[in-house]
C-alpha cells in the first residue's frame, strides 16, 4: 500500500482518485444509459412508423374510395352512364399519387379482374390465382380483407419496372356497387430505409458525444487534479464535504439532505477554488435535477393531453393515508371510435385535448387522469357535496358536448360518467374503481350522454337480475 508522509499528499490523491472514479461512473452511466434509451427509442420509432405507414395507407385508400364514390354519385344524380362513371373513376384512381410519386392504387374486381394497376398491360386480366415466390394467393387475400370491412394484406410484389419481388404491406378496402377492391400499399424496406437512416444518425451523434464527454471529462479531471494539490494543505473538512457530495452524484443521488446542503452553501462563499468547484457543482445538480424531475413528469403524465397517467395515479393513491376519503368519476366518450374512423385519429386527438382542458376547468381541484383511450378518471379527496359535484359534472358536460356541436367532425360525441362516493367511511380504491365502472356502465346502458351514480341498491338489484 502506498504511503504518504504528509496529509496535503493524501487528501489530494484520495481526491484524485474519488474524482476520476466519478467521472468514469458517470461517464460509463451516460454511454449505457444513452445506448439503452436510443434502443428503446429505435423499437418506439419503428413501431410508430409502422403504425404512421397503416395509418396512411388507409388515410390514401379511403381519399382513393371517395373519388370512385363521387363518380358513383354523379351515376346516380343520372349525369352520366354507370360505364362512363366506371371509366372515370378508373381514370381518375389511375393517375392518382402520393409520396413524392411513389405511392399509387390499384383496383381489381371481386372476382380478380384487374382494372387499375399504372395503366400496365395487367389491366383487363384476370389475377385471382396470382401468387407471390411464398406460395400466397395475394390477390385473394386483398379480396377478403376488403369484404371485411378493409384490411392489410403482406406479400412479395416487384417494384414497378423491376422483376424481383419485395415484401409489401398493403391495404385493400371495397366499393361495393361497383364490386372493386380499391388498394395501395408499400414496401417494407422503405420503413428498413428509414430506420437505417435514424440508427446511423445516432451513431454518428453519439460518437460526437462521446468526444465531447471524454474531452470535458478530461479537463475537469485536470481542473479536479489542480485544484487537489491547491488545497491538499488546508483543512480535511471543506474537502470531506466536496468528496461526499461528488460520491452521491456519482450513486446518481441528486436532492441534497439539509445537512449536505448548508456545507455545500458554506463552500460556495469561499473565495478560492475549492468555492468555484462547489459553485460549478451546486449549478451541475440543479440542472440534473431539473432534467430528472422533467423526465419523471414525463413518465407521470399523458403525453397528448398532460393530465396524470395511470402510473401517476398509482403513486398517487400511495401516498394518500389509508383513512383518505375518495369520490370517483369515471368519463368514457361515447361514439369516439366513430370520430376516429370516419375523421382521423387527429381528430380523434381534437376531441380528447378539448375533453381535457374542459375537465381541468371543471374540476381544478381534483386529480384528473386518462387512464388509457378516451376513458378518464377524476379523483376527489375528503369530504364532498354530492349536490355540488353532480352540478360540476352536469357542467362539464352541457360545456364539453358544446364545444363539439361547434365541430362538425365532433358534433356526435357526447360524454357518459359514473360516480362513487365513499360517504360514511373510506373504501378501497380498488372497489371504488369498480363501483364507478358499474355507475359508467349503468349510463351507457341507459342511454349514454348521462351519468349514474352507484349504489348498494342498484347493484344487488343488477346482481339478483343476472341470477
Amino acid at each position: 500500500m502506498m504511503k504518504f508522509k504528509s496529509m496535503q499528499s493524501r487528501l489530494t490523491m484520495i481526491f484524485i482518485g474519488i474524482s476520476l472514479l466519478t467521472m468514469l461512473i458517470l461517464g460509463s452511466v451516460s454511454i449505457y444509459g444513452a445506448v439503452q434509451e436510443n434502443q428503446r427509442m429505435m423499437a418506439e420509432f419503428r413501431k410508430d412508423m409502422e403504425k404512421n405507414v397503416e395509418m396512411q395507407l388507409e388515410w390514401q385508400a379511403h381519399t382513393a374510395w371517395s373519388v370512385v364514390e363521387n363518380c358513383y354519385q354523379a351515376q346516380m344524380r343520372g349525369e352520366v352512364t354507370q360505364e362512363q362513371a366506371m371509366q372515370r373513376a378508373a381514370d381518375l384512381v389511375r393517375n392518382m399519387r402520393y409520396d413524392n410519386g411513389q405511392g399509387y392504387f390499384t383496383i381489381d374486381t371481386d372476382e380478380g379482374l384487374n382494372v387499375v394497376l399504372l395503366g400496365t398491360e395487367a389491366e383487363g386480366k384476370l389475377r385471382i390465382d396470382a401468387q407471390d415466390p411464398d406460395g400466397c394467393y395475394f390477390i385473394r387475400e386483398m379480396i377478403k380483407k376488403a369484404k371485411a370491412g378493409g384490411g392489410f394484406s403482406e406479400f412479395m410484389f416487384p417494384r414497378p419496372g423491376t422483376q424481383a419481388p419485395l415484401p409489401k404491406i398493403y391495404y385493400t378496402i371495397e366499393f361495393a356497387p361497383y364490386h372493386w377492391v380499391i388498394g395501395t400499399g408499400i414496401w417494407v424496406d422503405q420503413i428498413d430505409r428509414r430506420m437505417a437512416m435514424r440508427e446511423k444518425a445516432f451513431v454518428d451523434n453519439m460518437k460526437g458525444h462521446a468526444v465531447r464527454m471524454f474531452t470535458g471529462l478530461v479537463l475537469m479531471e485536470a481542473l479536479f487534479v489542480m485544484l487537489a494539490v491547491y488545497t491538499g494543505g488546508r483543512l480535511a473538512y471543506p474537502i470531506q464535504v466536496a468528496t461526499k457530495r461528488m460520491k452521491e452524484l456519482g450513486d446518481g443521488i441528486l436532492k441534497m439532505d439539509a445537512q449536505t446542503e448548508a456545507q455545500m452553501q458554506e463552500l460556495s462563499k469561499r473565495d478560492d477554488e475549492l468555492g468555484a468547484m462547489s459553485r460549478a457543482m451546486s449549478e451541475m445538480n440543479k440542472k440534473l435535477y431539473k432534467n430528472q424531475m422533467l423526465i419523471l413528469s414525463m413518465a407521470q403524465h399523458d403525453v397528448l393531453t398532460g393530465l396524470a397517467n395511470r402510473r401517476y395515479f398509482g403513486d398517487f393513491v400511495k401516498q394518500c393515508s389509508a383513512d383518505t376519503m375518495f369520490t370517483l368519476i369515471s368519463l368514457d366518450l361515447d361514439h369516439f371510435k366513430e370520430v376516429n374512423d370516419n375523421f382521423g385519429h387527429q381528430t380523434g386527438d381534437a376531441a380528447l385535448l378539448i375533453l381535457a382542458e374542459v375537465l381541468k376547468m371543471q374540476f381544478a381541484d381534483a386529480l384528473n387522469v386518462r387512464m388509457g383511450g378516451d376513458e378518464f378518471l377524476v379523483v376527489l379527496t375528503g369530504k364532498v357535496q354530492r349536490e355540488s359535484v353532480e352540478a360540476r359534472l352536469e357542467a362539464f358536460m352541457r360545456q364539453l358536448i358544446a364545444v363539439y356541436r361547434q365541430d362538425p367532425g365532433l358534433e356526435c360525441l357526447t360524454v357518459s360518467a359514473g360516480i362513487a362516493y365513499a360517504d360514511e367511511h373510506p373504501l378501497p380504491i380498488d372497489v371504488l374503481m369498480d363501483h364507478s365502472d358499474q355507475a359508467l356502465y349503468a349510463a351507457k346502458s341507459a342511454g349514454r350522454s348521462c351519468y349514474r351514480v352507484y349504489s348498494e341498491e342498484s347493484d344487488s338489484k343488477k346482481k339478483t337480475e343476472e341470477k
